[in-house]
């Protein structure tokens, strides 16, 4: 029988102090830049040091899911991550190489726009080529960030289809073994609740969970 492909899991290499030192630098960055103060509690400066740990070890967990209440800094942590992963690629040049699989790059959407993509990719016209496009690149993208999961409808009906984005989209990527991040204000056992208990597993088995819960909210700063 053959085997499917195996997939790299996505680290950087570099030291956990390293990351850390980088990431804690990347989220001040990105809060200044919404003319916010950035006074990380030391809550804070665990779950990032937590999150540059797991993103330098040899754990076999190919995710994250950063779940708590709202505010408390876990979109913030997905920006600085994309954009630290991209400031510390951009001296490897162009990867011209099309056929790449998955396609290298780190891509962030949020679960509502999700939505939207799933209804034109389940149904393509002439009209929704690009969002249809993609769609597909974040199927297939090497690192996809999934903002505010659970802030969508569970299900929604798109010409008499229903239509599931975010368990379509985990599942793909889980069977993929891609590297997926993951914000929501659920935990994982509400997870379980508005989605199902299959999806709320493979969170645990695929993600590695950090628990914001009603941790101080920048918002209130």
């Amino acid at each position: 029988m053959k085997r499917k492909h195996m997939v790299t899991r996505f680290r950087l290499p570099y030291t956990a102090k390293q990351v850390y030192a980088m990431l804690y630098e990347a989220c001040r960055v990105e809060v200044a830049h919404r003319h916010r103060e950035f006074n990380a509690t030391e809550q804070y400066k665990k779950h990032l040091w937590d999150i540059s740990n797991w993103i330098t070890s040899e754990a076999s967990t190919f995710g994250l899911f950063l779940c708590g209440d709202a505010g408390n800094g876990k979109t913030t942590i997905l920006r600085a991550l994309q954009n630290l992963i991209n400031y510390l690629r951009s001296d490897e040049g162009y990867n011209s190489n099309a056929d790449a699989y998955p396609i290298r790059g780190y891509m962030m959407v949020s679960a509502k726009e999700l939505v939207l993509l799933a209804k034109a990719y389940n149904n393509p016209t002439r009209d929704n080529t690009s969002d249809v496009a993609r769609y597909k690149r974040l199927r297939q993208i090497e690192i996809l960030a999934i903002d505010e999961l659970g802030s969508e409808p569970k299900e929604s009906i798109h010409y008499g289809d229903y239509v599931t984005a975010a368990m379509d989209m985990l599942s793909f990527r889980y069977e993929e073994q891609f590297c997926t991040l993951v914000s929501s204000n659920l935990t994982a056992k509400e997870i379980a609740e508005y989605y199902d208990e299959r999806i709320a597993d493979r969170f645990r088995e695929m993600m590695l969970i950090i628990n914001f819960g009603n941790e101080q909210s920048f918002r209130k700063q």
